[in-house]
Parts: structure tokens; sequence; C-alpha cells
């Protein structure tokens, strides 16, 4: 069996157009290889030559599918040819138009099966994400409406490979995510497709693959992580980009990079925090790459949140922050990645962008693990070379250095950690015993039970936060808030007819902040069991916990009988609830509000400034 499954050899056509001279290329099984082509008269020389051999016109050259010369009566080897125009009959509908190539009929009967044609419309347009109505006629919809239909109605046919010639063309960025999408899961399920294009950027992002055709001859191919590592190799013709060519790269480049190294070495030997060693090398990779800016920002890999980031840039004009899917995809990919605004999808990338144009991104990797990502930002259009990509990867490695070592240093002060975090514990006890000691003195009528039940329950919400950093395998003096609500329900969910409803982010939090965290989340909870539903069977208690952009915002919601009317916290003869407004208002200068109409609710924001590892 060949390993290819599509192949032109020999190719070559003279047309008043252009000319293209014996073209060979091939395209593997489960392949996407891309033909960048930037002379237009040339890609629709190339097209045509392929649309004559497909339909066995006499032109010099041959194709071939799985090693055997290509007819079109080989079905299971179906081959579409998706123009770079839309070939639509306008006066038809947008169902009649997919199924043009094929028009099911009735059985045996020379009758066309409307049916079948409406179904396998709306099918292939679901598949596909496409929103577009069957019905409509095709002179009604926009030129972007017809090139989708267009699309579809190849991948109707079902085809094994697809040629296809500019079809981001005329797309907008959200369509574009989804025929990116489309065509990776066509590889997927073991089709192959040639592309032809002008845009090297969407080559390099999408191919498996790429070959360039040059003044009608075939000038360079290569795999796409040969491109990634040296994309300069297909822009070599391009006035419009920025790069540091290679007969200029001499010992001063090298002494450059080594000394940053070096740099970075020092403050990993030395008492310098984390902090200090990455914002070294956002500094260090924005001087060697010729940069405007350089962030780091580090990944939790068990919950995917952005635990921090740190930013060094040089030109103060530019931001480029990234969304966090936006993060997190780039991660996934795990290899080096490129965009610039030529890509339709480059706005939609970011939270907030001012005056960039190039984003490079490498991922930074501990023992095979995504734990972060270098994101190098241009004003300008750049391109990197072979070189760069290498002290990139040096200097990613130097980073995991930096982010492993603090890990290993806490691993191995742990018990002395831990050791002081106790201490503080047992000092937070004591204080809330003293406080409980003063409150019944102002309310003898608690029983025993009642008054060592609360003290168990807060001791029990301070435990917690100790026994999940005890759990944490990387040796971190940060904590998921979510884990620190599940573990604080588990303790107090004694009633199975309390149903708890829970609607939490992922969001890390140090150490030292989360034990009033957990004292929060106690009084809040605790106050629902002991006031909401005395006189219930059941109830529901729900608990919202998300992060916003300057905020974290927590709500406790309960069903039950709720406050009392006229209800002023400041007047309020409760422990808990003065417990919950000192660590508020004080520890966290945060706001707190008591409200509901079905039950109580209880709404906290929390600063972040007060919060967070950066603050």
């Amino acid at each position: 069996m060949s390993k290819f499954l599509f192949e032109c050899r020999n190719v070559t056509n003279d047309s008043p157009n252009g000319f293209i001279n014996n073209i060979s290329l091939q395209v593997g099984y489960s392949e996407i290889h891309a033909l960048i082509v930037k002379n237009s008269s040339e890609q629709k020389v190339f097209i045509e030559s392929i649309k004559n051999l497909l339909e066995e016109q006499t032109i010099p050259g041959e194709i071939l599918v799985g090693n055997k010369p290509f007819h079109p009566s080989r079905k299971s080897y179906r081959i579409g040819l998706l123009h770079q125009k839309p070939l639509l009959i306008s006066n038809f509908s947008v169902a009649e138009n997919l199924n043009l190539v094929n028009i099911p009929t009735i059985g045996f009967l020379p009758f066309i099966n409307w049916r079948k044609i409406k179904r396998s419309s709306k099918d292939i347009l679901n598949k596909l994400d496409f929103e577009i109505d069957h019905k409509k006629k095709v002179y009604n919809l926009s030129d972007e409406e017809k090139r989708i239909v267009y699309l579809a109605s190849e991948f109707l046919q079902n085809p094994k490979m697809m040629i296809m010639h500019e079809p981001m063309e005329g797309l907008s960025a959200k369509n574009s995510s989804k025929l990116y999408t489309i065509m990776k899961q066509f590889k997927e399920d073991g089709g192959s497709i040639l592309y032809v294009t002008k845009q090297w950027e969407e080559a390099l992002k999408l191919a498996d693959r790429i070959s360039i055709l040059t003044n009608g001859s075939i000038t360079d191919e290569m795999l796409a992580d040969e491109a990634k590592n040296d994309p300069r190799r297909l822009i070599v013709d391009s006035e419009e980009y920025n790069f540091k060519d290679t007969e200029f790269y001499n010992e001063n480049d090298t002494k450059n990079v080594l000394d940053a190294v070096l740099k970075a070495a020092e403050f990993l030997t030395s008492e310098y925090e984390l902090k200090d060693v990455l914002l070294l090398l956002a500094k260090e990779v924005t001087r060697i790459m010729n940069a405007d800016g350089c962030s780091i920002k580090l990944i939790d890999e068990n919950t995917s949140s952005i635990i921090d980031d740190f930013e060094y840039n040089e030109n103060k004009r530019i931001k480029a922050q990234l969304t966090k899917e936006s993060i997190l995809k780039i991660a996934k990919e795990n290899d080096i990645f490129y965009v610039n605004k030529k890509n339709k999808e480059f706005e939609s990338m970011f939270e907030n962008i001012e005056n960039v144009k190039t984003i490079i991104c490498v991922p930074v990797l501990i023992r095979s693990e995504v734990t972060g990502i270098i994101q190098i930002s241009y004003e300008r259009y750049y391109v990197y070379s072979k070189e760069e990509s290498k002290y990139l990867a040096a200097l990613a490695r130097h980073a995991a250095i930096a982010i492993e070592d603090t890990r290993l240093l806490g691993r191995s002060t742990l018990l002395q950690e831990s050791h002081h975090r106790i201490k503080n514990n047992l000092q937070s006890i004591v204080g809330l015993i003293t406080l409980q000691k003063m409150f019944v003195q102002k309310t003898p009528d608690l029983t025993i039970d009642d008054l060592l039940d609360s003290i168990i329950s807060r001791i029990k919400s301070i435990a917690s936060v100790h026994n999940l950093l005890s759990k944490d395998k990387l040796g971190r003096s940060i904590i998921n808030v979510k884990l620190i609500i599940k573990e604080i329900m588990e303790l107090m969910n004694s009633n199975p007819d309390i149903q708890i409803h829970l609607d939490l982010d992922d969001i890390l939090i140090p150490y030292n902040k989360a034990t009033s965290i957990a004292l929060i989340i106690n009084e809040l909870v605790m106050n629902c069991y002991k006031h909401a539903f005395t006189d219930k069977d059941s109830g529901i208690i729900e608990i919202s916990c998300k992060r916003m952009d300057d905020y974290i915002f927590l709500s406790v919601q309960d069903n039950g009988r709720g406050f009392p009317e006229n209800f002023d916290i400041s007047k309020a003869d409760s422990l808990g609830l003065s417990i919950l407004t000192g660590i508020v208002t004080s520890d966290f200068q945060g706001e707190i509000n008591f409200g509901g109409e079905d039950g109580s609710r209880v709404e906290i924001k929390l600063s972040t400034d007060r919060i967070f590892l950066h603050s």
C-alpha cells in the first residue's frame, strides 16, 4: 500500500494566465498538505490543471490515488475540488444546491426525494455548525453565506480527499474558526486535504506539510514542524515582515543569549523569589527577540487555571492580554505558537489589545507537562528565525527550572512551613475560643453543646485548609477555593434532606488567605443549618463563587425562613456574624450585603488586590 493517498506527477501547463512546470507533490493519508502560491495567476493555472486531470482531459502530467492512476469511476476515492469562487445556482434554494451533485430519488423511480434533500441539508449544516436556513434562495444569501453553502455541499459528498483553493477567503473570524475545526476533524476521520493558499500564516497553523510554488516550480518542501522552527523559509520574498537575516547572526548574538542564561542561572542560585526570576527572563526575552514586550503566564495543571502573569513591556504603548481560553488552547498545543494580525481570529484571542500585530508563544514544560507559556509581543509584523526558536526553547527551560526549584524549595521546607501554619492556626483557634468566652457572658441561655459545636465547626474549617495543603503533591502554598468549599460542605452536610447546589470557579489563592476564606464559608453555611430550616423538614442551600475582573464574588442562599424583618447586621447579637463581617471588612476590605425574598441571601465581594499572589 502506498503511503500517499494523492499524488500529482509532472504537471505542466503553459496557458495565457501563466505557467507551471513539472509540478509533483503528494498528500498522505490523514494529512493536510499546504501549497503556498503567492502569485494568483499561478494558483489559477495549478487548480485548472488539477481540474482538467480529474476530468481526464489531455494535458501533461498525471494524478494517482492510492498509487493507481485516477479514474472518476473509483467512487471509494472521491476527490472534492473546492474552487476559490463558489459554484452555485442562484435561483435554487440552499438545500437544492447542497444536493446538486447527487440528487436523491424515490427508490428506482425518477422522482426527486424532496424529504431526503431537506433532511440531508439540515443534517450537514448542523454537523458543520453553520447557521443558514436550508429553504432560503441562494440569491438572497450574503457572499459569506454562499461560500459556506459551497463548502457544505462538498463535505456532504463525503470525499476521501479535498483540494481547497483559498477556502478561508471571505469568511468572518467566527466562521474561519469553525472551518479550522471542520478541517481538523475531517483529517482525524481519515480524510486528506491539499490546501492551496497565499497565506503562509494559515498554512503554518493548519498543515502537516508545506510546499512553496514560485515562478512556476516547487521551490521548497518541509514538514510543518520544520516551518515552525524557521518560518522565514515561507516568506523569503515578502517585504512586509521584519526579521533578522541569518547572515547577521554572529558571536555577539550568541553571547547575548549566554549572558541572559547565565544571569538567569545566578538568580536561580540566589535567594531571589520566583517573581524576580521570571521578570528577569521576560526582560531578557524582550531584548534578545527584539520584541516590544514579553509576559510569562503560570498555569495550574490540575485545574487549568491561570495562577499568575509576570509582564515586562519595553514599549509602553502595547497591550496584548490573551483570554483565558486562548492561553489554555495555546498551552494545550504544546508547541511554539505564532499568530499575527492577518489571521482572522487574531482580535478575538485577546481580552485587551493595543498596537500589537504579532505574538509568539512557547510552552514552559516540566516533565512533559505544560506549566506556563512565554508570550512575546511585537508592534510590527515579525517572523522569528530558526536560531531564535532555539533561544526561546533555552529560555523556556530556564523558566521551567525556576518554577520547579520553587516547588522543590517548598517541599524541602515543608516541615518548617507546616510548623508556622500550625502555630498561626492555633493562635486563630485561641482567638476564636476567647471571643466565644466573651460572647457567652452576653448570651447565658446558650447550652454547652451549642457552644462546643460552634467552636468545633470553626476549628474543623481551619483544619480543612491545612489538610488540603498537606495533600498538594507539588508542595505549593496555594489552595483552590472550590476545594475549600467542598471540604467544608462535606464536614457540615449531615442532614440528607438539605440539598446543596454548588456553582464554583477554580480560584487559586495563597494559603495565608485561605483560613479567612474558610471561616467565611463556615459562618455562612453554619448560619443556614442553624436558623434557616427550623420550621421545615427539608431545604436547599445554594453556594456560588465566581472570579470577576477585580474581585471574587461569593453568595450563599437558602430557601428557609429568611432574615428577621428590619434586620440590621450592626445590631445583630451573633458571634458568627461578627466574625464574618470582621473578616470581610477588615481582612479583605470587602463588601457584604444581606437580603433575600424566599429565604436568606448573603452576597460578598472580596477585592483581588487583597488576595492574590502578586499583591
